[in-house]
Order: structure tokens, then C-alpha cells, then sequence
């Protein structure tokens, strides 16, 4: 029985990109370099995986600092942003100022 050598990750790359410069299917490259094709395929999603779920991303969030206040006007709440305003009933739900000003900063 052969013995078979055991591939690093970067022999493995090699081969995939191999494959891809060839031109030939995955099945017909394993076939001419004598590569059992489900280990082909098996290494290649183990691979790929690796090299994606380790990769750390890291966001940058943007905060945009908005100034607000209150004044009293007969029990309405005056929310100001630039040139608009919005007055709302001080018993209006929170959820609903949040909602709408998500909207707002669509």
C-alpha cells in the first residue's frame, strides 16, 4: 500500500490555486495530480473556514453627538436637531421618540 505524505495548509493553497490556473475541474485536477478528491474538497472547506472564522474584524463606530433639551411648554417635550424640532406630549412612549428618530436619521 502507498503511503501517502502529509500536506501543510500552505502546500494545500498551492494546489487550490494550481487547480484554479489550470482551467480543469476540481474532479479532473485531483485525477491528474492523484489527489483523492474528497480529501481535496475536505481540506479545501476546512481551510477556508480556518482562515475565515479566525480572522478578527474589528468595527469602528461612528457617534454622532447630539445636543437635546427640554423646555417647558404646557407639558410638551421640544426635541431640536439643526433647523428641525419636534414637540410631542411628554407622556408619549420613549420607544416611540427612539423610533422616530431612527427614522429621521435614515
Amino acid at each position: 500500500m502507498q503511503q501517502h505524505q502529509r500536506r501543510k495548509v500552505q502546500d494545500w493553497l498551492n494546489l487550490f490555486e494550481q487547480q484554479k490556473q489550470s482551467g480543469l475541474t476540481a474532479v479532473e485536477f485531483c485525477r491528474q495530480q492523484q489527489i483523492n478528491v474528497q480529501t481535496y474538497y475536505t481540506r479545501r472547506r476546512d481551510i477556508r473556514l480556518q482562515r475565515t472564522s479566525s480572522k478578527f474584524v474589528q468595527v469602528k463606530r461612528e457617534v454622532t453627538k447630539v445636543e437635546s433639551y427640554t423646555e417647558e411648554m404646557g407639558g410638551e417635550l421640544l426635541l431640536k436637531l439643526g433647523n428641525a424640532q419636534l414637540s410631542v406630549p411628554t407622556n408619549v412612549s420613549p420607544h416611540w421618540i427612539a423610533t422616530v428618530m431612527k427614522a429621521l436619521a435614515e
